[in-house]
């Protein structure tokens, strides 16, 4: 893929310029150039965004303190990839973790908000390879159950760090 086209101003018809707001109503002709342009113009930036998605993949550095990003930089631009996850608690699957567990167990794993929140370190509570005192046998199961994290899609941000 290659895009090396880029103008400075819409044309609708190729002749005349888009002009921000029209004095008059656009006929069905130019609506339907002006929504196919768009289209191709959201198909080029798609393109663009994966070509550079894929670069900053192939051959990016992970910044200072952000373990899930990762970044390339051009002369006049820095671009950075990144990845985030969302942690889903199922509050009916925490409940019986916690009819399960002795009170100081729990509280290790869970705090109880409006909803549940994920404990700092409850991960680290469950990676030892024995289980705490009087934890129900299948313990990381029902945390299993009751947690699950979602992959967001990678969130890519392109800053101007230099004027011409």
């Amino acid at each position: 893929m290659c895009f090396q086209r880029v103008e400075a101003k819409l044309t609708i018809d190729m002749t005349s310029p888009v002009e921000i707001s029209q004095a008059k109503r656009m006929g069905p002709k130019q609506l339907d150039a002006l929504a196919e342009r768009r289209a191709e113009l959201l198909a080029e930036l798609d393109g663009i965004r994966l070509l550079l998605t894929e670069q900053v993949e192939g051959y990016g550095f992970t910044p200072p303190r952000a373990e899930k990003s990762k970044r390339l930089l051009g002369e006049s631009y820095q671009i950075t990839l990144s990845y985030g996850e969302a942690t889903e608690i199922r509050d009916a699957e925490v409940e019986k973790l916690e009819r399960s567990c002795p009170i100081g167990l729990f509280s290790r794993l869970f705090c109880k908000v409006t909803q549940y929140k994920l404990c700092s370190g409850a991960s680290m509570v469950l990676a030892g390879g024995t289980l705490p005192k009087g934890s129900p046998r299948n313990l990381r199961q029902m945390f299993q159950a009751a947690v699950i994290i979602k992959q967001k899609t990678p969130a890519l941000r392109i800053e101007r760090v230099k004027d011409d």
